[in-house]
């Protein structure tokens, strides 16, 4: 998948050590990249911009559906809440 480079100004307090990047993926999916050279961890987010107000007339509830979608049902993790149990015990 290509990645577009996107300049945008991020404001960050003096004191912040940590680098910050903005990327664009060629679905248009923004990603913010953040380096921080005080630790060893690693993690993502993601924000997606759509809930209840998002729901076509006559499926309402759909959007926290695709909520229960996106972080419950998967191979992995397969049972509700396995993924956020396995995340607290990490």
């Amino acid at each position: 998948m290509g990645v577009e480079n996107k300049d945008a100004e991020i404001v960050k307090t003096r004191i912040d050590k940590r680098s910050y990047r903005r990327i664009v993926l060629r679905n248009s999916l923004q990603v913010l990249l953040i380096s921080d050279p005080n630790t060893d961890e690693c993690a993502a987010s993601m924000s997606v911009g759509v809930g209840y107000f998002s729901d076509p007339a006559g499926l309402e509830g759909l959007m926290h559906f695709l909520e229960h979608m996106l972080f419950y049902a998967s191979e992995k993790y397969p049972v509700e809440d396995s993924y956020s149990k396995y995340i607290t015990e990490v």
